[in-house]
């Protein structure tokens, strides 16, 4: 008897632990370090406001992952419940989609990492190591950890996720116990305080948005956490309130760090954060070392995402059926061997042609506009789900209100992505999200002529629990 084992671990993570992976995803120090700026540059003073209303946005897309988890708890994530919405076409192109943006957070992050983590250590301790240097060793330290399987993911992202908020919320405290620059209110949240009106408070808003990227990452786990159709909600919104919350007071700590009276300042400035450090606390270096273990947490937790996604595509046929299996202990290891090597070999040669922090920018716009999309995608298909499939269950609110209004507030950010349509790199990276759509699309008539059988076993659900295993569409 094939005593091999099939799928991924049962059980391996608690609500917390998916909790853990999501919000070290979402980069709470990266996020906050090369965000505000561009948020701060669009809604001034009034930044905390839209931070929040982003967080508003995003709770509304974690109801929308939250109500299909509760029925499909699956690695396949937008893949899967897309397939059960939109049919097996939408399902495929959704996870053909999640491919191109979860795919790209490893080359982002490890470009990144490796020119950070060269400058600080050429400003901080006077040594020169080259930056591709340090992006091969920390990917080697990555895939070693993502091979000893996910609950050590787990453990290691939460170690350095509390260290990062630990330092940012102790800045965040000598900045209020200091009054700020002009005292502390509450003019921060009044809409009338937005560099732009209400126009610049949308953008600030967008940028916002794209702060909270990765707290859907729990939806990659239903296969693996307890309860999942239980804990993968909890997760969810607990990665959305709790960062939420934290973003919010940072921008909140922004503000009152410049002032009123320094609003025009805190909009142009490229780099608040080294400006409210070094006005404050004045250790630089504490702050630079944050960012990068910020972006180590984030980079650990997005390879086991994207790993999962890989995954599920090969397990269904659509990628090599080698990288849908796992070894003895139920980890994914030809997953993760093939996604560390492309994530590498991208990082290397993209960073020699734009730059390391060119790369971060390029893959950071195609992981922003393709999980929009994906968001809207969702929010569309769970209405058509439950209309559906389950339509003894389906609430007018839960169902349809919700995903409604998430899928048209969702348009904003595509708005503000495309118009004016950037220049450089960036609008390279827009065009090639359009052409790995239509290679999908391509694809997909290929699958449907020459492998039928792929498509009509698309959407299964793996998770081990008695009425869900192996259940189809």
């Amino acid at each position: 008897m094939d005593s091999t084992p099939r799928g991924l671990k049962s059980g391996a993570l608690s609500a917390v632990g998916a909790a853990v992976i999501s919000m070290a995803f979402m980069g709470p120090a990266t996020s906050v370090f090369f965000n505000t700026p561009l948020a701060a540059s669009a809604a001034g003073y009034a930044l905390p406001l839209a931070i929040l209303l982003a967080m508003l946005v995003c709770l509304l897309v974690a109801s929308v992952i939250a109500s299909f988890a509760r029925k499909l708890p699956t690695a396949g994530f937008a893949y899967t419940f897309n397939t059960h919405g939109l049919g097996r076409r939408g399902g495929f192109l959704s996870g053909w989609l999640l491919v191109l943006a979860y795919g790209m957070v490893g080359p982002m992050l490890l470009a990144a990492i490796g020119s950070f983590t060269a400058d600080f250590l050429a400003q901080y301790l006077s040594l020169t190591v080259p930056w591709w240097i340090l992006t091969i060793v920390f990917s080697a330290i990555i895939w070693g950890i993502s091979a000893l399987g996910v609950s050590q993911s787990a453990k290691t992202a939460l170690i350095f996720l509390v260290l990062e908020l630990g330092v940012l919320l102790a800045l965040f405290g000598v900045i209020f116990g200091k009054g700020g620059a002009d005292g502390l209110s509450l003019a921060p949240f009044d809409p009338a305080e937005s560099a732009g009106g209400l126009g610049g408070l949308g953008k600030g808003m967008l940028w916002g948005i794209l702060m909270f990227i990765g707290f859907e990452s729990a939806g990659t786990l239903g296969e693996e956490a307890r309860s999942a159709r239980r804990a993968i909600p909890i997760a969810l919104f607990t990665a959305v309130l709790a960062i939420g919350a934290f973003y919010s007071l940072s921008g909140y700590a922004a503000s009152i760090g410049f002032g009123r009276s320094g609003a025009q300042a805190l909009a142009a400035d490229p780099a608040p954060w080294n400006t409210l450090m070094d006005k404050f606390w004045g250790v630089g270096w504490l702050l630079a070392l944050t960012v990068l273990n910020s972006q180590f947490a984030n980079l650990i937790s997005g390879v086991t995402a994207m790993v999962r996604v890989v995954f599920a595509m090969g397990r269904e046929g659509f990628f090599p059926r080698r990288l849908g299996t796992v070894d003895h202990r139920h980890v994914p290891q030809a997953a993760i061997a093939a996604y560390m090597l492309f994530a590498t070999a991208f990082a290397l040669v993209a960073g020699v042609w734009i730059g390391p922090l060119g790369v971060y920018g390029f893959a950071g716009t195609i992981v922003g506009v393709a999980m929009v999309v994906i968001y809207i995608l969702m929010s569309i298909a769970l209405i058509r789900f439950y209309r559906g499939e389950h339509r003894a269950e389906f609430s007018a609110l839960k169902h349809g209100v919700i995903p409604a209004v998430a899928a048209l507030l969702l348009l904003l950010p595509i708005y503000g992505q495309l118009v004016p349509l950037p220049d450089g790199p960036n609008r390279i990276a827009l065009f090639l999200i359009v052409a790995w759509v239509l290679g999908g699309v391509a694809y997909l008539v290929r699958i449907e002529r020459d492998r039928p059988e792929l498509l009509t076993a698309m959407g299964r659900v793996w998770a081990e629990e008695p009425d869900l295993a192996g259940s189809k569409p």
